[in-house]
Formats: structure tokens, C-alpha cells, sequence
């Protein structure tokens, strides 16, 4: 006689379902997790591309900037000077007298600087015996950078290499041709129109 089937568990059958589930989710888990790994690695990617690019971009415009200023340098040895005959240079000299600030009371700082042009046209409005705007204005940003400095300060010879460096800077972002990102500089027009800023004379008196 043929022993009976005999059928299978309810609770046997419930744990076979409850584990397909299980595995569905842990492959449907598993699938999410590395889609969004290739996804972020993508994500990335394309960043540092972009970032590449940008920076291959600010070097190339650095690099021609670079590239004008030596031409500059260059013409000005031949004695081009930027349209003015026979290379002449224009210096403007400036005698600031300015308070220091510190432990001494009725210290002072007195200085005498040359400002050499590398535009002739921005030199002659500076050197002008009239009143210009140019003129004014390099004037009081001279007085901008030397006002409020200590007497520590001015004898360090270090920090009046510094002053003389940001005071040069200052001027030639404040005079130099606005080229919006990725234009070249106007021919002609001098990158950096302040050629030079020199300390001829530093005084200290208390």
C-alpha cells in the first residue's frame, strides 16, 4: 500500500517565501548600491574635468599675460616706449609725510617715492602740474598704504619691501585695462602700466 504525500508545512512554506523576498531585496539593495557608486564616479569625473578645463583655461590666460608683458619688457628695451618717442620714461615723485601709530607719541614717517610709468599716456596725466584724477587718485592710495603703520613697522626693512610691492600692485589693478576672461589685453595698452615703484628716501623721526 502506497504511504500518503504528505503536505507540505504552513510554516515551512512561509520561510521559503519570507527568503525569496529577502533575496529580492538584498539584489534589488545590491543593484541600487552600485548604481549609485557609478553614478558618483561619473558625478566626480566630470567635475575634475571641468575643473581641468578651467584650470587649463586661467593658465592659458595667465600664460598670455605673461606673454604681453614680456613683449612689453622687450619694447621697451628696443626703446618703443608704447608710442612714445625716443622711449622717454615718466616718473612722478611723492614726499608723503604720515603719523605712525605706537607707544611714541608725535612719530612720523617721512618718505620719498618714484613712481616709474610704463604707460606714457597714464605718466603724463600723473606727472601733470594741473590736477588730474590720475593724479589725485595715486596720491591718496599712497597715502592709503602708508597711513596706520607702527614703528615697529616702518624699520623693518622687510615690511618696507612689502609696501613698496602692494603699493605697486594696488596701482596696476587700479590703472591696467579691464580684460573680461578670455580676451587678450588692448594692443598697445600696457598690461601693468606701472612699471615701478622705488623708496628713494625712508625717515623716522620722534
Amino acid at each position: 500500500m502506497a504511504e500518503a504525500e504528505v503536505p507540505p508545512s504552513p510554516k515551512k512554506g512561509g520561510l521559503i517565501k519570507i527568503l525569496i523576498l529577502a533575496g529580492g531585496v538584498l539584489v534589488l539593495a545590491g543593484g541600487g548600491f552600485f548604481g549609485w557608486r557609478w553614478w558618483s564616479a561619473r558625478k566626480a569625473a566630470r567635475q575634475a574635468e571641468a575643473a581641468l578645463k578651467a584650470g587649463e583655461s586661467k593658465d592659458g590666460q595667465a600664460a598670455a599675460k605673461a606673454s604681453h608683458e614680456e613683449d612689453e619688457d622687450a619694447e621697451e628695451a628696443k626703446g618703443g616706449g608704447h608710442g612714445e618717442a625716443g622711449g622717454g620714461t615718466s616718473v612722478m615723485v611723492l614726499k608723503p609725510i604720515v603719523n605712525l601709530e605706537g607707544i611714541r607719541k608725535n612719530a612720523y614717517l617721512k618718505c620719498e617715492l618714484h613712481i616709474i610709468f610704463r604707460d606714457p599716456e597714464l605718466g603724463k596725466l600723473a606727472t601733470s602740474d594741473k590736477p588730474t584724477v590720475e593724479n589725485s587718485t595715486i596720491r591718496a592710495m599712497t597715502l592709503e598704504v602708508l597711513s596706520g603703520k607702527t614703528m615697529e613697522e616702518a624699520t623693518d626693512p622687510e615690511f618696507r619691501e612689502n609696501l613698496r610691492r602692494e603699493l605697486k600692485e594696488r596701482l596696476n589693478e587700479r590703472f591696467g585695462p579691464k580684460v573680461k576672461p578670455g580676451e587678450a589685453p588692448p594692443k598697445g595698452k600696457p598690461t601693468k602700466p606701472v612699471k615701478e615703484v622705488l623708496v628713494v628716501d625712508w625717515a623716522i623721526a620722534a
